[in-house]
């Protein structure tokens, strides 16, 4: 049974449970001390673990602890092959003292490391390895459950995280095998409702996103003292497909959070859509202009309020890999509306399952968030601000080579400042913040 009152676990990991790549805090950027650190094998995926650890899995399936310390970055512990490169690690809280991270083994077990050990558990249910479960911390508890996708697509809930996990809730909603369960208050209820995308279907050809499944439908996900239920669904009708992986949950103007995700289809390509969650029933919120042509992404990467007003812009970057125009929308009338652009930046490997090389953060303490993106060659980062109708540039930064992993802004070093953790083909990068 599922304990009525969840709250979403805390900032600290990979993502956040909303999907939303915006992170809250400030940094000094351009002002910062570099650390780099070669790897034997590309890093896929990074997570903040605090206390100035950073997890990581590599493309071998590796799982990595690294230490950050003033001397630089250092290795602190090395697991061989024992997950899969397109599943990420996640922090999970395990009791008011201690966090760890748990990922999904090549076995389909979860994994999950703490105190410097790595246990594996057969929760009584193969996961998915294309995906990463998505912690929730159930009212009176002070340890997370974890919402994960079962290899069979259903949705389960996994209890009992600090010592014997297991399947409490189950859901058979046919979820995409990579997608990742967003979670969010989506109708003000106090009550957190699970959004993932569901239905496989091979009719939309374009395999931008790791295989050549999108998804049919959307589905939400109610959790209550009743376990999981289906509080609403809405399905495409063909050729239309959700062309996404993550969606994204966030407020555009203050009121309820809505979902954000890609829309496509062979005629008219993709357009970012705005879900709102009514009764029992998913309706569209707003939405973009589609690009106009078939087999053009939009890649959805934040909402967050970049200019004065304070009103949330829509981020996403067009296209992003025949192109790659960055732009800003904002919700008028049912309509997103783009503010401003920017062109030949490159948030996307196409192919890839990894959503999360871009993010949003005050990395320069401007008191202005900064977009954070790849330029097209995806081996510079920049930061860029909304000024006008105009985006930018305020710093940048080169790779010695493209770019692997997601980005993680975070307090690495405890001095209260954000920091930012990229991985390219060649090693761990770490920019800190100096005051």
């Amino acid at each position: 049974m599922v304990a009525a009152g969840l709250a979403v676990a805390g900032p600290l990991g990979f993502g956040s449970p909303s999907g939303n790549r915006f992170v809250s805090g400030a940094g000094s950027f351009p002002r910062w001390r570099a650390l780099s650190l070669p790897t034997d094998a590309p890093l896929r995926w990074l997570a903040a673990l605090g206390s100035g650890q950073l997890a990581a899995v590599d493309r071998d399936g590796t799982f990595w602890i690294f230490d950050v310390v003033e001397s630089g970055v250092r290795v602190a512990a090395r697991y061989g092959e024992v997950g899969g490169a397109d599943g990420p690690p996640v922090v999970v809280s395990l009791d008011r003292e201690r966090t760890g991270a748990a990922f999904v083994g090549r076995d389909g077990r979860l994994v999950v490391w703490s105190d410097g050990s790595l246990r594996s558990y057969d929760v009584g249910a193969a996961l998915s390895r294309l995906t990463v479960p998505t912690p929730v911390t159930l009212a009176g508890r002070v340890w997370d459950d974890l919402l994960a996708v079962a290899a069979d697509g259903a949705v389960v809930l996994i209890g009992g995280l600090p010592g014997a996990p297991r399947v409490v809730s189950r859901l058979p909603i046919r979820a995409l095998p990579d997608a990742r369960i967003t979670v969010g208050d989506l109708d003000g209820d106090g009550q957190l409702e699970g959004v993932v995308l569901t239905d496989p279907t091979s009719r939309y050809a374009h395999a931008a996103l790791g295989d050549a499944l999108e998804a049919a439908s959307l589905t939400v996900i109610g959790l209550s003292a009743n376990g999981l239920a289906v509080r609403a669904r809405l399905v495409l009708a063909a050729p239309v497909v959700f062309e996404d992986l993550v969606p994204l949950i966030a407020s555009l103007d203050g009121g309820l959070p809505v979902v954000l995700v890609a829309r496509s289809s062979a005629e008219h390509g993709a357009a970012v859509v705005a879900l709102a969650l009514k009764d029992s029933s998913l309706v569209v919120h707003a939405e973009s202009p589609a690009i106009g042509q078939g087999y053009r992404w939009s890649h959805v990467v934040a909402v967050a309020p970049l200019s004065s007003d304070g009103i949330s812009e829509v981020l996403a970057v067009r296209a992003p890999h025949v192109g790659g125009l960055l732009t800003a929308y904002r919700r008028r009338a049912g309509v997103l509306v783009p503010v401003a652009h920017a062109g030949g930046f490159a948030s996307h490997a196409l192919g890839s399952r990894n959503q999360d090389q871009a993010l949003v953060a005050d990395l320069a303490g401007r008191g202005r968030p900064e977009i954070v993106v790849p330029r097209k060659a995806r081996d510079v980062l920049v930061g860029l601000e909304l000024e006008g109708a105009r985006l930018v540039e305020r710093w940048s930064y080169a790779l010695g080579s493209p770019i692997e992993s997601n980005l993680v802004a975070a307090d690495l070093d405890g001095d209260g400042l954000l920091d930012l953790a990229v991985a390219d083909r060649r090693g761990l990068h770490v920019l800190l913040s100096v005051r």
